[in-house]
């Protein structure tokens, strides 16, 4: 029973990281610059978690200046590089596409791991990097060269995504040292949040949606659900569930990501991209199976 409880919860998290995408996607379609809906979401997220962490839990907020400095490392990777890519992946790309493409992070996490940790490329590891790989190439459809130059951008700033989440991911066994999961998500999230403010003011991106109802609404839903209640979500799974199970269970965040841009945006994948879907999936399980935990988004 418990297992099923922390198991509903990851995907629970997975789902509510989904809706990234159609949020932002709804704000994008109102002109709303990527990097403003990315610095205001991240900024308004930090203050609401910052808020509640003084008013319950104010011993996690303690951290020294060594757990500091990895953490704010770990943020202007995982959150600002990884928001400033992935906001525009979903603008120039489309939801189902950008999202196919930030799950290459565990490909990339495998990599970097062998180039600086030294981890050992094993058969299965090799194994899931051809199948992701080949499954990345039918989703972009670059049999069809056109697809690639027309929109070589696109399918760049979604490796982008994929690659700085998957650089969280090699930080990960390192930050994770810092402390509570509660405190380090924080702490990477409000030194996310800064670097993000320095590049572009949230403010700038406040000024244009405060004006409307519709627009502040979606914005509140990208801050409450796609990115508060997904991590509140993760971190209490990881209470009730292995990390390794947690990390293959929130693999359904690209399946929902996909079905969403399906019935609300009208975003159509033709058979040969979903088989490319399915190969990204099946090697996302299969490294995850034999990797550390990736901290959450």
């Amino acid at each position: 029973m418990q297992a099923r409880k922390g198991l509903v919860m990851v995907s629970g998290a997975g789902v509510c990281w989904a809706t990234t995408g159609l949020f932002s996607t709804l704000l994008f379609n109102e002109g709303i610059d990527p990097i403003s809906v990315a610095s205001t979401r991240s900024a308004l997220a930090a203050v609401i978690f910052l808020v509640y962490l003084l008013v319950f839990h104010p011993k996690l907020l303690v951290v020294n200046k060594k757990q500091l400095v990895m953490l704010a490392l770990g943020g202007s990777v995982g959150i600002t590089l990884f928001n400033i890519f992935y906001m525009n992946a979903i603008n120039a790309a489309g939801m189902s596409t950008a999202v196919v493409l930030l799950y290459t992070s565990p490909v990339f996490a495998v990599i970097l791991s062998r180039i600086f940790l030294k981890e050992p490329l094993t058969t299965k590891k090799v194994i899931a990097l051809i199948i992701a790989i080949s499954g990345i190439l039918l989703v972009v459809e670059a049999y069809e060269l056109h697809n690639l130059l027309d929109n070589p951008l696109a399918i760049l700033v979604g490796l982008g995504a994929g690659l700085s989440f998957g650089t969280l991911s090699v930080l990960g066994k390192y930050l994770t040292g810092t402390g509570n999961r509660l405190t380090a998500s924080f702490y990477l999230l409000f030194t996310g949040s800064l670097f993000l403010s320095l590049i572009h003011p949230p403010w700038i991106g406040l000024a244009e949606i405060r004006y409307s109802p519709s627009l502040l609404l979606a914005l509140g839903a990208l801050v409450i659900i796609s990115t508060l209640a997904a991590h509140s979500l993760y971190i209490a799974g990881l209470s009730y569930l292995e990390a390794g199970k947690a990390s293959i269970a929130v693999a359904i965040e690209p399946v929902a990501a996909i079905l969403l841009a399906f019935f609300f945006l009208d975003e159509r994948l033709v058979t040969i991209q979903y088989i490319g879907v399915a190969l990204v999936l099946s090697a996302v399980i299969l490294l995850r199976l034999h990797s550390a935990e990736a901290l959450p988004k």
